[in-house]
């Protein structure tokens, strides 16, 4: 009996180090560890014109809460990317936010949203980007401002991305959103409220 609980505790600390160093591993990921993706992936050019999303989103513990779509549409105005963005939730609450995007540099973007608090900056390199940023859900009530972090993964023929967001709030992860979004579709905004 006491063999028996001994391998018990074992196993139980070789199952924590090796679920913190698998935790410690994926928080260290940058964007530059991914360099050598292709195609490259710049966002203002890939949400320049019109796109769409589909995907889901799901509570912190993975189980599926409902549906999602966007419709996106963007336009040059000087140097930056000005792009409007329709999101429609399956319960049918619908947001939108308007977008300013900028290139820094090769690998750096800046960006601003209407409910979105402060600038965001942005990291490109290979075909990901990253951004993490504070959301405003109920603006003027701090108490409802959340953190996401996008992941963007641009595919192989260039005209899809698969977007990761997490939604924290006090650093704990309340959702998470995987989408699948695909450029150069028509946006439909005859149902907008």
């Amino acid at each position: 009996m006491v063999g028996l609980i001994s391998g018990t505790i074992m196993i139980r600390r070789l199952f924590l180090i090796l679920f913190t160093t698998i935790l410690t591993s994926c928080a260290s990921m940058k964007p530059s560890d991914f360099s050598d993706g292709r195609p490259l992936f710049d966002p203002a050019t890939f949400f320049t014109g019109h796109a769409k999303s589909f995907g889901v989103l799901e509570n912190r513990a993975g189980t599926p809460k409902q549906r999602v779509r966007t419709e996106t549409s963007g336009k040059w105005a000087g140097a930056s990317l000005e792009l409007e963005q329709d999101l429609i939730f399956g319960d049918g609450k619908r947001q939108h936010r308007s977008w300013r995007i900028r290139r820094v540099d090769a690998h750096h973007y800046e960006a601003t949203a209407n409910d979105v608090i402060g600038t965001i900056h942005g990291e490109s390199f290979g075909n990901v980007f990253h951004w993490s940023f504070k959301l405003a859900l109920s603006p003027g009530n701090p108490l409802g401002n959340v953190r996401m972090s996008q992941w963007m993964y641009l595919q192989p023929d260039g005209q899809t991305m698969i977007n990761h967001s997490t939604i924290s709030k006090l650093g704990v992860v309340v959702a998470q959103v995987t989408e699948q979004f695909r450029r150069g579709v028509e946006t439909d905004h005859s149902d907008r409220r």
